[in-house]
């Protein structure tokens, strides 16, 4: 991997016609290309390259001199500002145009019928907005388009109709509009449509289920209705099909049987009712299957017990009924997969506790009794329910009376348990003084914290917060707050930064307003205990004792996310940053903005979607190399963060070049027989006094040489016991802390795991950890 700015000098040759610098550390701006007259091939992705409006301009003036330009990667890097519509007038020769996962802004420029020869064009992840240029219609050899998470917004263009070649159409997580385009039925050789997270209303298309080529199909989080058209069962080769989060009603159709590649079938949060089908049975690839969440009734097929490889189900929050099958997927299941259906039973009485249903005996013996009872029930309760109603509409009237003579006198609402179920942007405003500088905590990725004071009004006592404002300009901010709401609502753990609440407004300014108000904390993060004079502390520090506690508090956190959340979350950005001191020094794991449900990511198909995301140095190696985020991953930054707290090194320091890193100098160190107290940090060993009852330095190599040293005249000094026991703990956090960060992930223990030890460590020096006084 190769660092620093671009060689100008190579990009001065009219001769080369290939030049691949991709996946790179360089940075800075493209140079000029002006003379490379001959350059076809031209891959500059995955650096740090960075632009502005004014610099794209010069750049693609420079790149219409390359006239045999036929292939321009640009992808993942730094690049911002507008993209100039000069980029009409690059080579006609132009193939592959890819500019995915950058920064840029303002609408697409609508030149792309210059480019006849173009069959890839790759501009996803970035903040494109405005219409989709419509002469995207007229590159008839155009073969894959990609163009998710953008702005984009009204109606998909109809001459799409025209793309007779596309094999790949991913328009997905932009807000788009209108009714789903029946053209894109024409496309004869699609195989992958993804228009998922969009507002697309109307049918689905049967034009859609005429395409024989179909494989994956994305269409969750629309505002599609009617109903699954029965020619869906014509998709022999298809393997997703996921119509989750929409309007869609009727049946699901008997035809889908006939869809024998079928790996997942989500169709969860619609409005479907009827049986579900005994085809489904046939789908014998089938894997994953969500029902949950829509009107379906009757009894469960007995044939989806039959399917051998089905793994996740889920038939929750619907009006089955009757016995559920004890064979298949249905032996492993839990109650959450089933809740929500109050009529279905089991023979076996065990299995029957274990999902939280009744047994078959005692539903019948239930149903006998209701009859009995009918005929006696029926005029009573219809006097009752008289009665009730009466008294329940005095009563509702009453308490409307009393509500909004509240809301009169108490503005805003006294916060019982800390904060309101819901906060303005002007309470946060009030709260904060205008965001002023003097109450800024801190700065991360995707945003600001701020320290916020909330005010009772009635005894005019105060509360503090915390309040994290999110910066919508930054690339994928917003989705990052969304991924954060989404993991805080399933969590819950005392090494948790809690959330107390969320605001999704406007500011003062007409502009979108995105915030998380959480637990504060007085005594800031770890990185700033561990580095005191970044912050002009007063010398203070974390003693031994402190950082283990510290440790253990964090693995508890991970743990918990990976092993006993439901569902499991990765982290993906374990830092000292991240990490959170109260006023009792127990640490809270924060920030959730780059977390994944692991269920999730174990979904996805072809390569991580999170790339290098996470913070440098802490990343896990596989990541870089494409691999998934999971929770090895987080081991990782688990045991390069207990390195940094041991030794006090940051993984980004300066030494760390050519290959070097924290993991390997450490290691390095370890294996070359230097003693601990060569490698930590000095502070783990020093007294609250400043010296010993000899007069010794704690950090003297000459009285720490061997362990033989460490008696004086013949008889044992508490003080250098003490030393010893604090050198075996250091050794033993630091063996723990290269086990987690071992380069493969499959060497790694699991979080669970380094916490057992972890405790195995404190319990082994219960009072040896505090410096004796002296003798």
């Amino acid at each position: 991997m190769i660092e620093g700015l671009l060689p100008n000098y190579l990009f001065n040759s009219s001769q080369i016609q290939e030049l691949d610098f991709s996946s790179n550390q360089f940075h800075g701006s493209i140079p000029s290309l002006g003379n490379m007259k001959s350059l076809k091939f031209l891959h500059l992705g995955y650096n740090n390259l960075s632009s502005t409006t004014d610099l794209n301009l010069q750049n693609f003036r420079s790149l219409v001199n390359c006239t045999e330009l036929e292939i321009l990667y640009l992808n993942s890097n730094q690049l911002a500002g507008e993209l100039p519509s000069s980029i009409g007038n690059l080579s006609v020769h132009l193939q592959e145009f890819c500019i995915d996962g950058n920064h840029l802004t303002k609408e697409f420029p609508d030149v792309l019928d210059r480019f006849q020869n173009l069959t890839a064009l790759s501009i996803h992840e970035n903040r494109f907005t405005g219409k989709f240029p419509s002469t995207v219609g007229r590159v008839h050899w155009l073969r894959r388009l990609q163009a998710h998470g953008n702005n984009f917004y009204g109606e998909i263009p109809d001459s799409f109709g025209n793309l007779t070649q596309l094999y790949h159409l991913t328009m997905g997580f932009n807000e788009f509009s209108g009714r789903f385009p029946s053209s894109i039925g024409n496309s004869k050789q699609l195989k992958v449509l993804g228009l998922a997270s969009n507002s697309l209303s109307g049918n689905i298309p049967e034009e859609i289920f005429r395409l024989p080529n179909l494989r994956d199909v994305r269409l969750a989080k629309n505002q599609l209705n009617g109903s699954l058209s029965s020619l869906v069962g014509r998709l022999k080769q298809l393997e997703l099909l996921d119509v989750s989060d929409n309007q869609l009603s009727g049946s699901i159709p008997t035809a889908i049987g006939g869809c024998s590649s079928l790996d997942a079938l989500k169709m969860a949060r619609n409005n479907l009712s009827g049986q579900i089908p005994s085809q489904i049975g046939d789908l014998s690839a089938l894997r994953s299957l969500d029902l949950s969440w829509n009107n379906l009734s009757g009894s469960i097929p007995v044939e989806l017990g039959d399917l051998q490889i089905l793994q996740s189900l889920n038939l929750s929050f619907n009006h089955l009924e009757g016995q559920v099958p004890g064979n298949g997927a249905f032996v492993n299941l839990t109650w959450d997969k089933l809740q929500g259906n109050n009529e279905l039973c089991m023979i076996d009485a065990k299995a029957a506790r274990k999902l939280g249903i009744s047994t078959c005996e005692a539903m019948t013996k239930k149903k006998s009794n209701q009859h009995h009872l009918l005929a006696v029930l029926i005029p009573v309760s219809i006097s009752i329910v008289l009665a009730c109603c009466i008294l329940c509409f005095t009563w509702i009237i009453i308490q409307k009376k009393r509500k909004i003579k509240e809301r009169e006198s108490s503005f805003p609402p006294p916060l019982i348990r800390g904060l309101p179920k819901k906060v303005s942007y002007d309470e946060l405003h009030r709260a904060t003084d205008g965001f002023a500088q003097e109450n800024l905590i801190g700065k991360g990725g995707f945003g600001s914290v701020y320290k916020a004071v909330f005010m009772w009004r009635n005894d005019g006592s105060c509360i503090c917060r915390a309040v994290k404002v999110i910066d919508l300009e930054q690339s994928k901010a917003s989705r990052s707050f969304n991924m954060e709401c989404k993991a805080l609502k399933f969590i819950r753990h005392r090494n948790l930064v809690k959330v107390i609440t969320s605001c999704s407004s406007i500011d003062n300014t007409g502009h979108e307003f995105k915030a998380l108000v959480m637990e504060y904390m007085p005594k800031g993060n770890l990185e700033k205990w561990l580095y005191p004079e970044d912050v002009e502390r007063d010398g203070s520090s974390l003693s031994l004792m402190q950082r283990l506690n510290v440790a253990i508090d964090v693995a508890s956190a991970m743990d918990y996310l990976h092993h006993d959340c439901n569902p499991p979350v990765v982290h993906c950005d374990l830092k000292p940053g991240n990490v959170l001191l109260d006023d009792n020094m127990v640490a809270h794991v924060g920030d959730f903005g780059l977390a994944r449900f692991l269920h999730q990511i174990q979904q996805e198909t072809g390569h991580s979607t999170i790339g290098l995301q996470g913070s440098i140095g802490y990343i896990p190696p596989e990541y870089g190399m494409g691999s998934r985020a999971s929770p090895s991953g987080d081991v990782y930054s688990f045991g390069i963060l207990l390195l940094e707290m041991l030794v006090l090194k940051k993984p980004t320091d300066q030494m760390f070049e050519e290959g070097l890193n924290l993991r390997i100098f450490v290691s390095a160190l370890d294996n070359g027989g230097h003693k601990v107290l060569d490698i930590a940090d000095p502070r783990l060993f020093a007294n609250n006094e400043t010296s010993n009852s000899t007069g010794s330095d704690v950090s003297s190599s000459s009285f720490l040489a061997s362990p033989d040293n460490l008696s004086l005249g013949g008889s044992t000094n508490p003080r250098n016991s003490w030393l010893m026991r604090c050198e075996e703990c250091v050794a033993a956090l630091i063996r723990l802390g290269l086990s987690c960060a071992a380069p493969s992930a499959k060497d790694r223990p699991s979080m669970r795991e380094a916490l057992a030890r972890l405790r195995e460590i404190k319990r082994g020096f219960p009072a040896q950890l505090k410096p004796p006084d002296h003798a």
